[in-house]
């Protein structure tokens, strides 16, 4: 269903169906949108301190609610942390927020997780909306429901699954992101043409640097068309015990170098990049990917410029942090690899292959 300025895309999950919308310059039509949906005595806005400034009491100034309030939480990956968590409920206890409000997101995917997280666990559930803000969470991370924070020994070690009332992305506020920020969003878009879409692969091919750039008819293209590949994968399977589990392409190296990297210097896309790199070896040294097809992907992904301190690239160390990923089962550490663009395969990973992979970011 679309209008002059939104496209919707519904995620038919049983007994939590939502939609998403998509479109540039929508931001004001927000509080229409949610009195569309349910009305609200109590919201609370979470987001950080320049978000807030930017569209943060833009957004508050279009809801028709009796006590509406913004809770601010540092920028970065460090936000998502008990500590932080914590300072949330405060907040929300202090405001005698209760059980039928609303908790909105508003950023990028550490704000969606974070924010998510504590609407699932606070006064044992709340309502949410995603609001995301930048391009990863746009195309990826506010659809689905995941929520959690991240522990010291790994990334989203502690989380729980929340489905939002809706979530709306106004991608106009992708021209105010940084150049890190867009190749962030573009690695979970490569992600997508890997797994499930040819067509995308091509399109990617052929507008990259026009991504790169901001082209904002480039980026709302990307965003729909993402959206709809996500939600087609979540209604199939909710909770990551099938299907869903593709789209971890590139994430169980890349959660190792998060978690070796400290979650700074390297951003959450920027390791997802590199660690579709390692997948792709991975498979090509199995023999299941051709030359041609190993060829084709890693010349996509080195036009996107990751920079990182390469004398901290430990194999051996990062294999001990990828035993550690959620997507261990039974002790074995599951690969999702692919063979040729929309065919994908899971292989339980050898230490020697994955050490031999991370070497190749060296």
């Amino acid at each position: 269903m679309t209008t002059d300025k939104m496209t919707r895309i519904d995620v038919d999950i049983p007994g939590a169906a939502y939609p998403v919308y998509c479109g540039r310059d929508i931001l004001q039509n927000f509080g229409a949108v949610l009195s569309g949906h349910k009305n609200y005595r109590q919201v609370a806005v979470v987001t950080h301190p320049s978000l807030r400034r930017l569209c943060g009491e833009r957004l508050l100034e279009t809801l028709p609610v009796e006590q509406k309030f913004i809770l601010e939480v540092p920028e970065g990956e460090g936000s998502k942390s008990h500590e932080t968590l914590m300072q949330l409920y405060t907040g929300l206890l202090e405001a005698r927020f209760e059980r039928g409000a609303l908790i909105i997101a508003l950023g990028g995917g550490v704000i969606g997780d974070l924010a998510g997280f504590a609407a699932a666990t606070y006064l044992r559930g709340v309502d949410l909306v995603q609001c995301p803000t930048t391009l990863l969470a746009q195309v990826d991370s506010s659809i689905g429901g995941k929520t959690g924070i991240n522990h010291p020994l790994g990334k989203n070690l502690i989380g729980a699954f929340k489905q939002p009332l809706f979530v709306f992305s106004d991608t106009a506020l992708l021209a105010t992101l940084p150049a890190g920020e867009i190749r962030c969003g573009l690695g979970e878009v490569i992600k997508y043409a890997f797994i499930g879409d040819e067509k995308l692969l091509t399109y990617l091919e052929e507008n990259v640097e026009r991504a790169l750039a901001g082209d904002p008819a480039v980026l709302e293209y990307l965003v729909v068309l993402s959206a709809r590949q996500k939600a087609a994968v979540v209604e199939k399977d909710e909770k990551e015990s099938g299907l869903r589990m593709i789209l971890n392409f590139g994430h169980t190296f890349g959660h190792a170098l998060e978690a070796e990297f400290a979650y700074s210097g390297l951003k959450h896309g920027e390791t997802v990049i590199l660690g579709m790199k390692c997948a792709l070896r991975y498979a090509a040294a199995l023999g299941r990917l051709d030359e041609a097809g190993l060829r084709r992907g890693m010349a996509l992904l080195e036009r996107i410029p990751v920079a990182y301190d390469r004398s901290k690239i430990d194999p051996a160390r990062l294999w001990r942090r990828m035993r550690i990923d959620k997507k261990v089962k039974d002790g074995a550490v599951r690969l999702i690899l692919v063979d040729r663009p929309g065919h994908w395969f899971v292989e339980e990973a050898r230490r020697e292959e994955v050490e031999t992979a991370f070497a190749v970011l060296r």
